[in-house]
């Protein structure tokens, strides 16, 4: 079995937390009201009870979102869940957005080395990966993380890439 890719979720390693901590409303996309902080009453422990049928269901929301690895990375990270430690809600929610935002950002960096970047560029968006590496294993390092800033260099490399001339 090969290594899992660094932004698959493992539901099997998470506490749930995309069905705790992001609030929903009825609509299209979702069959109930859900408020940020409260595990979606189709859960049965960490496990949703009506997976299979999400869609016929009316949550197709549920399987649009993706959280890119981030669930299953803050579960670890907490010795406890929110479910055995309720005082543990809101740091878990707060440590689930981060890292989703962290993983996010790892996945634009990977993309981004596809791009024609000179040497000194690529090796910044080493060094921010590495970073964003280190972050998504500790609770400390993960708050420190400035996604603006990294959005802003980000966004910086159109200036910098020379552009494909057409044939």
């Amino acid at each position: 079995m090969g290594k899992p890719d660094l932004f698959s979720a493992d539901c099997s390693r998470c506490a749930a937390l995309c069905c705790m901590a992001l609030a929903f409303d009825r609509g299209d996309h979702f069959d109930h009201d859900k408020a940020a902080g409260v595990g979606c009453h189709n859960l049965a422990g960490f496990t949703c009870g009506i997976h299979g049928d999400l869609a016929e269901r009316g949550y197709s929301g549920c399987i649009a979102f993706d959280c890119l690895g981030a669930g299953q990375r803050v579960t670890e990270l907490f010795e406890h869940d929110w479910r055995s430690d309720p005082s543990l809600t809101g740091p878990m929610i707060e440590a689930f957005r981060r890292m989703r935002e962290v993983q996010e950002l790892r996945q634009l960096l990977a993309a981004a080395a596809t791009l024609p970047l000179t040497d000194a560029i690529d090796d910044r968006r080493l060094d921010i990966l590495d970073q964003l590496a280190d972050a998504a294993g500790d609770l400390d390092r993960l708050e420190e993380v400035d996604p603006r800033a990294i959005r802003g260099w980000l966004r910086g490399l159109a200036e910098v890439i020379t552009p494909v001339a057409e044939a």
